[in-house]
């Protein structure tokens, strides 16, 4: 998972001048123009109603994040040693000041928190295993599927037979409608869904990609219905009533010609410097292929919780949201071009259609709202051309409604479940901050 290891560091941007925390209209009239060092400029204040942030100090950097229904945090730290936690915060009625009220240890960084659907006593988090939590007077491990599937014990924990040894859960999604059932992605190819109700807790396992699997998601108001996206830069759409064939909605549009390592050989001694350097070029083309691969990977997926056949994603590195409509496969519907570093985390307004929140190295919380793109003439009229301008380019958008600027990276985002808040980490802070 080295695609993290560059994106948990807090970095300020020293020469940049911040304005005051809170979200900005990015809007207006006139032309919308991005000048240095703003990072939006000009946008006017939102009119704050009473306190609108409120800030939490951990002891390590965060990274894991997701909010109940009852308005319980659950927080993981994301430090490269063997001491780890997961962190329970709860707060009063208004949101205004939070507490640390259970955490456990773990050994590797928590890459996903999640809630058990509509609880706020039950949660799951993946990292070298897939676990599950249950909140009393301690936080404790109920289970954990991983083992259990592997057919390992706790013994074998104690002793550190299992350390480095499965392979890790990159992501996972807990089923809204079904809540015994859980989905999972590996970097070892592989999507598995969990039943909790089943003796060893596995239903199915299935080879998704070519690579890694980054992220598997459920698609809304379904048991049976996923998506998923890896190191082979495409989205693949599975039914898990007939897994012999799944649909690939997305994928890299450019592919470079890689050569093998035989037609690179260097020349062998005494060849004329004109083979040399033809070698050598190909050498570098193969080079530039494999860079170019690793840069389509796509590491997040979220589909719209509204239209079942939106999904959003992002790749590695990228500073573009991709906007999927699984009616139209093969190229993007919309592409979101706001931020100036990479994208960390996407998520779709919990109640709120076609509204989504981003965030990124570049300090900011992009608020965008794409009702008229995504309910407009470009999709409902039904007509593919008109995904594209005149021009023949995907259309895209580069201002967003509203935007929010933090003091460091802000690594990962959520929305309160009610959708008026939205709760993020930035190096060692958790921070909420009203809509």
């Amino acid at each position: 998972m080295d695609y993290r290891i560059a994106k948990r560091s807090s970095i300020s941007f020293g020469s940049y001048q911040r304005p005051m925390e809170q979200f900005q209209n990015a809007g207006g009239s006139g032309i919308y123009q991005r000048q240095i060092p703003m990072l939006y400029n000009p946008r006017t204040n939102m009119e704050p109603q009473g306190p609108n942030t409120c800030t939490f100090d951990h002891s390590s950097p965060q990274f894991a994040l997701d909010w109940s229904v009852g308005d319980k945090v659950a927080v993981g730290s994301y430090k490269e040693d063997s001491f780890n936690k997961v962190v329970i915060l709860e707060a009063g009625s208004e949101l205004l000041q939070w507490e640390s009220t259970l955490q456990a240890h773990v050994i590797y960084p928590v890459s996903r928190i999640q809630w058990m659907p509509m609880s706020s006593e039950k949660l799951a988090t993946c990292s070298d295993s897939l676990r599950i939590w249950s909140l009393g007077d301690q936080l404790k491990e109920q289970v954990n599927l991983s083992l259990v599937k592997y057919g390992k014990g706790v013994g074998d924990v104690a002793n550190g037979h299992t350390l480095g040894k499965l392979p890790p859960v990159t992501s996972f999604d807990w089923n809204s409608i079904d809540t015994n059932i859980i989905l999972s992605s590996s970097i070892d190819t592989t999507c598995t869904v969990w039943d909790l109700q089943a003796s060893n807790y596995v239903k199915t396992q299935l080879i998704a990609h070519d690579s890694e699997v980054f992220d598997a998601k459920f698609l809304t108001q379904s048991s049976n219905l996923f998506a998923s996206c890896g190191g082979d830069g495409s989205v693949r759409v599975f039914d898990l009533r007939c897994l012999a064939h799944s649909t690939i909605i997305y994928e890299p549009q450019s592919q470079i010609q890689t050569h093998t390592p035989s037609q690179i050989q260097l020349s062998a001694q005494g060849h004329d410097d004109g083979h040399a350097r033809k070698n050598n070029q190909n050498a570098a083309e193969t080079s530039l292929a494999v860079s170019s691969l690793e840069s389509q990977a796509l590491l997040r997926l979220e589909p719209s919780p509204f239209d079942p056949n939106i999904l959003a994603t992002i790749q590695q590195d990228s500073n573009v949201v991709i906007i999927l409509d699984m009616r139209y496969p093969g190229s993007p519907i919309l592409t979101l071009n706001g931020h100036y570093c990479a994208l960390n985390q996407l998520r779709w307004h919990p109640s709120k259609p076609n509204v989504l929140a981003t965030c990124g190295d570049d300090c900011q919380i992009l608020y965008w709202d794409l009702l008229d793109s995504l309910n407009g003439g470009t999709i409902s009229s039904g007509i593919p051309q008109q995904r594209w301008t005149s021009t023949n380019t995907v259309h895209f958008l580069e201002t967003p409604q509203m935007s929010y600027t933090a003091q460091n990276e802000v690594n990962n985002m959520v929305w309160r479940p009610k959708g008026d808040w939205i709760g993020y980490v930035a190096g060692k802070q958790f921070r909420n901050i009203r809509i």
